[in-house]
C-alpha cells in the first residue's frame, strides 16, 4: 500500500481550497468516492493554474485509491513538465511512479520514483521522503527482491517514528507492508506481529483501506500457515469492507483467496461462489474457474499490485 500524497493548496478561504480540505479528510478516512467529487468540485472552484494543477494530482492520487492506475496516470506528464515548484514536481513524479507500478509497468515506476526522490531531497523533508521509500518497497516487492523491499520498509519507517507529531496513518501503512513482506518471506510470526500493529492503528484512526489489507494479509498468512478456518474468517472480513468501501482490487483478491479456502477445505459451494464472481469480472478469459479450480491459486496471485 502507498502514502496518500497531498500536495499542500494555497492559503485563503476560496472555495478550490475549501472543497480540496473536504476531500483531503474524505480520502484520509477511506470515502474514495466521496473525495473524489470534492475534489472534482476543487477542480471546477479553481481560478488558477496552481489551483486547477493541484485539483488534478488529488484526483489522480483518489483514482489511484481506488484501484484505477490507468486513471490515475492521466495528466501527470504534463503537471511534472510545467510544475513550477519542487513541490508540485515530486507529488507528480510520485503519482506517475504509483499509477505505472501498479500497471506493472516497473522500470517506468522507478525511474519516476527516483524522481520523486530527488525532488524530496532537494526539498528536505521526512513527509516527502518516506513515502518514496516505501513506494520503492513496493517495486522491488512486485520484483520479488524482498531483502531490498523489507529495507526500503524498515527505513520508512525509521523516518515516521523519528518525526514529531501523529505519525499513526503512515506508520499503520508501513506496517502492513512490512508485514506482507516478512510472510512472503516465511518469516509468519513476525509479519503477524506486524499487521496486528497495523490493524490497531488503522482502527485508532479509522483508516478503512489500511484495516481491509491488514484483514486480506491475515487471511493470506493464515492459509500459508494452513489454518483454514482462521483464514476464512479474515478473507470473509476484507471482503465486506472491500465491498463496502467500493475496493474492487482488495474485493478481487479476496475472491481469489477464499476460493482458493472453499478447494483446500473441501467446501465447494465457497470454492465455486468465489471462482464464478472472478468469471464474472474477467469474461474475456474462458474458463477461468475451471482453471483455478485444478492450480494452487497462492503461486498465481499477488496482493500487492
Amino acid at each position: 500500500m502507498e502514502e496518500l500524497s497531498l500536495p499542500p493548496g494555497p492559503p485563503g478561504p476560496d472555495d478550490a481550497s475549501a472543497w480540496s480540505e473536504r476531500g483531503a479528510a474524505k480520502l484520509l478516512a477511506g470515502e474514495f468516492a466521496a473525495a473524489l467529487e470534492d475534489y472534482a468540485r476543487a477542480r471546477a472552484a479553481a481560478t488558477s493554474p496552481e489551483e486547477r494543477d493541484k485539483a488534478d494530482l488529488n484526483i489522480a492520487m483518489t483514482r489511484l485509491q481506488m484501484g484505477d492506475a490507468r486513471g490515475g496516470e492521466e495528466g501527470l506528464r504534463e503537471i511534472l513538465l510545467r510544475a513550477p515548484d519542487a513541490r508540485t514536481a515530486f507529488h507528480a513524479a510520485y503519482n506517475l511512479a504509483c499509477s505505472l507500478r501498479r500497471q506493472g509497468r516497473y522500470d517506468r515506476a522507478l525511474s519516476y520514483a527516483r524522481r520523486a526522490m530527488e525532488r524530496a531531497r532537494s526539498i528536505g523533508s521526512v513527509d516527502l521522503l518516506a513515502p518514496v521509500h516505501n513506494l520503492l518497497g513496493n517495486v522491488h516487492l512486485n520484483q520479488n527482491y524482498l531483502v531490498e523491499a523489507l529495507a526500503e520498509y524498515e527505513l520508512a519507517l525509521e523516518l515516521r517514528r523519528s518525526q514529531p507529531g501523529d505519525t499513526r496513518f503512515s506508520r499503520a501503512i508501513l506496517e502492513e507492508n512490512i508485514g506482507y513482506c516478512l510472510i512472503l518471506q516465511r518469516r509468519v510470526d513476525e509479519g503477524l506481529a506486524c499487521l496486528h500493529r497495523a490493524l490497531s492503528l488503522a482502527e485508532e484512526i479509522g483508516d478503512v483501506r489500511c484495516r481491509a489489507e491488514c484483514f486480506q494479509d491475515l487471511c493470506y498468512a493464515h492459509l500459508m500457515d494452513d489454518r483454514l478456518d482462521e483464514a476464512i474468517a479474515e478473507g470473509e472480513r476484507a471482503l465486506d469492507v472491500a465491498q463496502a468501501a467500493g475496493f474492487s482490487d482488495i474485493a478481487e483478491n479476496c475472491h481469489y483467496l477464499l476460493g482458493e479456502l472453499g478447494s483446500r477445505s473441501g467446501r465447494f459451494e465457497m470454492r465455486d461462489l468465489h471462482f464464478e464472481a472472478l468469471q464474472r469480472l474477467h469474461p474475456e478469459v474462458p474458463f477461468l474457474q475451471e482453471f483455478l479450480c485444478t492450480v494452487d491459486v497462492t503461486e498465481l496471485i499477488t496482493l500487492k499490485r
